[in-house]
């Protein structure tokens, strides 16, 4: 199964809420997500890195939430929700704020074996909405399907101490990882995906 077979699967299986179908025609008609790079060298740094690592994230959450034990698993801040969905809203949209910013663009180079200058193809990053990270994907979510609040605080704050708010004042984050254990699982399972799974794949 291809990676997009593999997203449209797990979304319309798991997502049954009120509008996700608009969701997902926003993503195939109105943007890049299943084309994109997840960043311009880092992870994913390639076409469909997004789609690949909004997928690894998925797993990883739903291993850490549904099937290892870490903490207490069946505890209420979990079960108030459905724990299927909220797993797949989660992994599959957390980076949505992605989308449309990714664009390659000519650059040049010292090749350091012959001393010549060479052109090259980077993908350079640019945001025509720089609202922040966990900001914006809520943002463009919510123009399109609710989300709960727990999944909100979930989303907004995934990129956990990388965030460039706790900078200035950490108080937010701390309260929402006391609010609900959906926001440090979601910021374990990127770091997984990101510094585990993507590493071993481009090491292959």
């Amino acid at each position: 199964m291809d990676r997009k077979a593999e997203f449209l699967k797990i979304w319309t299986e798991r997502v049954q809420r009120d509008y996700a179908d608009a969701l997902l025609a926003w993503l195939e008609r109105e943007t890049d997500f299943f084309e994109a790079p997840a960043s311009t060298r880092h992870h994913g740094a390639h076409p469909g890195g997004l789609l690949e690592h909004s997928l690894n994230v998925y797993h990883r959450l739903r291993a850490i939430v549904c099937v290892e034990t870490y903490g207490d698993t069946t505890s209420s801040d979990l079960l108030a929700v459905d724990v299927e969905e909220t797993v797949a809203i989660l992994g599959l949209l957390h980076d949505v704020c992605k989308v449309n910013c990714y664009h390659t663009e000519n650059r040049r180079r010292k090749n350091p074996d012959t001393g010549f200058w060479e052109d090259y193809r980077a993908y350079a990053f640019r945001d025509p909405l720089p609202l922040g990270h966990g900001e914006k994907s809520l943002y463009l979510i919510q123009r399109h399907m609710d989300l709960e609040p727990e999944e909100a605080l979930a989303i907004r704050w995934h990129m956990g101490a990388y965030d460039n708010a706790v900078k200035g004042d950490g108080r937010a984050l701390s309260a929402a990882m006391e609010a609900t254990p959906w926001v440090w699982r979601l910021h374990q399972a990127d770091m997984c995906a990101a510094w585990v799974d993507e590493r071993e794949a481009a090491e292959e």
